[in-house]
């Protein structure tokens, strides 16, 4: 799946980051969320109950919004910067 080449919102980069932290995404489910639902944000509002419909016994839980902002503002605190997919400068 190819990036979208434009600058992700901060809510968007939080999104991103919590879909790959999430517990049993890897890159392939990553990026079959990202086709299916169009956006991490809109994934991650709608993974769960996808899963649920989709079979999975145990409730499915999207990574904190709460951890996803500590770990950016730890990568800023340090003078990094975090290149999520579906921005210009990733690879």
């Amino acid at each position: 799946m190819d990036a979208p080449a434009h600058a992700l919102t901060d809510a968007a980069r939080r999104d991103v980051l919590r879909l790959i932290r999430s517990e049993g995404i890897g890159p392939i489910t990553f990026h079959a969320l990202l086709r299916h639902f169009g956006s991490a944000s809109a994934a991650v509002a709608g993974a769960p109950e996808l899963a649920r419909r989709g079979g999975r016994s145990k409730p499915f839980r999207i990574a904190a919004a709460a951890d996803a902002e500590r770990e950016l503002a730890a990568i800023a605190r340090i003078g990094a910067t975090a290149i999520m997919w579906g921005e210009p400068r990733y690879p």
